[in-house]
């Protein structure tokens, strides 16, 4: 038989192992091919809302596309701060990630001052997913059909009643701007997560209610709500026959951006990879079905712009608590 030499052997075992580390995906710090396991997917708000409502969708292809579950925790409450604080305290191996709304999350260090976390510097930036512009409902007991028509009830008896998702969300924040441009007096009031809201809006336990889209736009359809207006310079392709609120009012923007944080420190290779499932989930025709239906676009971020983006968002946010006067403990 012919032998080999040690040169030869030495070269199939290099080529052996190059193919193997090739044919592995992303791996963790463990050493182990990524994902082993299961990835928990905490998410900020309660069922129902823009948050929840896209990181299912997504949840459901990734857990295909891994081979792995994905699987949705909801931790609402103190304005994301309770799923933050969470996450934050996991292991930075990537099974442990934070589904929120980006927009709320930049807010937080401006509004809270006892935060136990840097919602900047304590997390790695993911993935940015999509962008759901809020929407502006009214009781249909108000009797108001236009964002002009609010205004000047809102001017005759000051105080009406404003509901948002919690202090310091992006809902309550983009409601504290509309009453700032428009010169009015509110009376907010705070619940624990996008849907909560709208379901005491529905039983007229309060006049408005600045929301996410996916938790209000069945109930305007089914006319149990009025639609006064997108918080948004120019209509949606999505929702063309609703008026955008900037048609009426400038400087009242405001939407949920869903996207995805870890725990800092996770491995470099893992965020990647992670950014890159979160890319390609989106981009299945029932991710883009549910966007459609919610009005939210796209995003395509690489974790660096994410980052970016996190950053602006934390200064323009900054300036808007301070003209405000919002604070929290």
């Amino acid at each position: 038989m012919k032998r080999f030499s040690s040169s030869v052997v030495a070269l199939l075992i290099a080529a052996m192992a190059a193919a193997s580390a090739g044919a592995q995906t992303t791996s963790s710090s463990s050493g182990q091919a990524y994902p082993a396991k299961p990835i928990r997917l905490v998410v900020s708000f309660p069922p129902g809302g823009a948050t929840d409502t896209f990181s299912r969708v997504l949840a459901a292809e990734m857990t295909q596309s891994f081979g792995q579950q994905v699987l949705v925790e909801n931790r609402p409450g103190a304005g994301t701060i309770i799923a933050a604080e969470l996450v934050v305290k996991a292991a930075p191996d990537g099974y442990t990630l934070l589904f929120t709304d980006l927009s709320t999350h930049a807010i937080t260090g401006s509004i809270y001052t006892k935060l136990k976390y840097n919602p900047l510097r304590d997390f790695a930036a993911v993935s940015a997913v999509n962008s759901s512009p809020l929407l502006l409902v009214a009781h249909p007991s108000v009797n108001v059909k236009s964002v002009r028509e609010l205004v000047a009830l809102a001017k005759r008896h000051p105080g009406i009643t404003f509901g948002n998702s919690g202090i310091g969300t992006v809902t309550h924040m983009t409601a504290e701007k509309f009453r700032l441009r428009a010169g009015i007096q509110v009376t907010p009031v705070s619940y624990k997560g996008g849907a909560l809201p709208v379901t005491a809006l529905l039983s007229g336990e309060i006049a408005m209610v600045m929301a996410t889209v996916p938790a209000s736009i069945q109930h305007v359809q089914r006319r149990r709500l009025v639609a006064l207006g997108l918080a948004a310079v120019r209509r949606s392709p999505f929702l063309p026959d609703i008026p955008a609120i900037g048609e009426t009012l400038k400087g009242v923007e405001g939407a949920v951006i869903s996207g995805v944080l870890a725990p800092g420190g996770t491995p470099r290779e893992v965020i990647e990879r992670l950014n890159a499932e979160f890319a390609k989930a989106s981009e299945s025709p029932k991710a883009k079905e549910v966007f459609a239906a919610n009005a939210a676009e796209t995003l395509k971020m690489n974790p660096s712009e994410v980052q970016r983006s996190l950053e602006r968002d934390a200064k323009e946010w900054a300036e808007v608590v301070k003209a405000t006067g919002v604070t929290a403990n």
